[in-house]
C-alpha cells in the first residue's frame, strides 16, 4: 500500500485526477483520467451563472450570457501596482465574445485619456456595476513604444480589464489564488461582463 500512495504522490504534479479500484485478488488498481476529461466535467459542473447574477443581468435586459475564462488570480490581477485582470487568449472558452469593431476599440488608444480601450459594464458578486475598460495588449506594443508604430491586423495575445480595476479588488477582498469565471453578455447589444468567483 506503501508503493501506491508514493505512485499517487509521485502523478500529482501531472494533474492528472486519480481514482484507486480494489480487485477481488487484493490488487489496488491506479486509474489515471485524461486532464482534458476532467477540464470537461470541471466546466460542465460550474456552467451556470448563480441565480442571484442571473437576476441582475436580466434587470440590465441582458441576454447571450457566456461563460468565456475560468482561471484562478495571479499575483499581478491583484497587484495594487498593475491594477488590471489578465485575459489570455490560451485562456478563453470563447473567442467570438468581441465584435469585429469591439476588437479594433481594444486597442485604441487616445491621447486625452491614458487607458484607452473599450468600455465595459462589469457585475461583481456583490452586484455592484463597475465602468472598466478592455484593452488589448500583445507582443507588438513593447516595439510600439519603441517605433510609435502598429502592425495593421495585429491579434491580441491577451485583454487587459482595467481602469478602475482595483477598486473592484479591494471592495471584494480578492486575493491571490481566487478562482475566478469570466462571463460576457450583451445590454442593448452592448458587451457587458459578469465575475464569479469559487
Amino acid at each position: 500500500m506503501a508503493n501506491i500512495d508514493n505512485d499517487l504522490e509521485e502523478r500529482k504534479p501531472l494533474k492528472k485526477r486519480l481514482s484507486l479500484r480494489f480487485e477481488q485478488d487484493g490488487q489496488y488498481i491506479v486509474n489515471v483520467e485524461p486532464q482534458q476529461q476532467v477540464e470537461e466535467e470541471e466546466l460542465e459542473a460550474n456552467k451556470e451563472l448563480p441565480e442571484k447574477l442571473k437576476s441582475k443581468i436580466m434587470e440590465m435586459g441582458g441576454t447571450e450570457e457566456t461563460l468565456i475564462m475560468k482561471k484562478p488570480l495571479t499575483k499581478t490581477d491583484v497587484d495594487g501596482g498593475e491594477s488590471r485582470l489578465s485575459i489570455p487568449m490560451s485562456k478563453l472558452l470563447n473567442h467570438d465574445f468581441l465584435t469585429s469593431d469591439e476588437k479594433i476599440k481594444t486597442h485604441k488608444r487616445i491621447k486625452r485619456d491614458r487607458e484607452g480601450g473599450l468600455s465595459v459594464e462589469v457585475i461583481d458578486p456583490r452586484l455592484h456595476v463597475w465602468k472598466l475598460k478592455i484593452r488589448g495588449y500583445d507582443d507588438d506594443m513593447v516595439k510600439k513604444k519603441k517605433t510609435r508604430k502598429r502592425k495593421r491586423g495585429k491579434t491580441s495575445s491577451m485583454y487587459l480589464l482595467a481602469y478602475k480595476w482595483n477598486h473592484v479588488v479591494k471592495a471584494n477582498s480578492l486575493i491571490e489564488g481566487n478562482n475566478l469565471q469570466l462571463w460576457s453578455f450583451r445590454s442593448q447589444q452592448k458587451l457587458c461582463l459578469a465575475l464569479v468567483f469559487h
